[in-house]
């Protein structure tokens, strides 16, 4: 196993393969700067994603991410993975 900064690194890695197989675009926040780690866009949709290898939230995070839907009216979505399975 490695750090937790590898492990997030790695599964965030995953998560952005599985959107671009299914044909979005995607463009990585870096740094961490900013309450998603991912934006995908495709045909004319907007999909924000926040990548977390243990699926949990703080409720500042929420809080982030349901004005994030609210005010941009856009999907956003927490990647998880529960065991070895990528959820969504």
């Amino acid at each position: 196993m490695g750090t937790p900064f590898s492990v997030g690194y790695t599964f965030e890695y995953r998560v952005r393969q599985a959107l671009l197989a299914e044909g979005w675009v995607v463009f990585k926040s870096g740094g961490s700067r900013s309450p998603v780690d991912l934006v995908a866009l495709k045909a004319g949709e907007v999909l924000l994603v926040q990548v977390k290898v243990d699926g949990v939230l703080s409720p500042r995070e929420r809080g982030d991410l349901a004005l994030l839907q609210h005010e941009l009216q856009v999907r956003v979505v927490l990647a998880y993975r529960e065991g070895r399975e990528l959820k969504w």
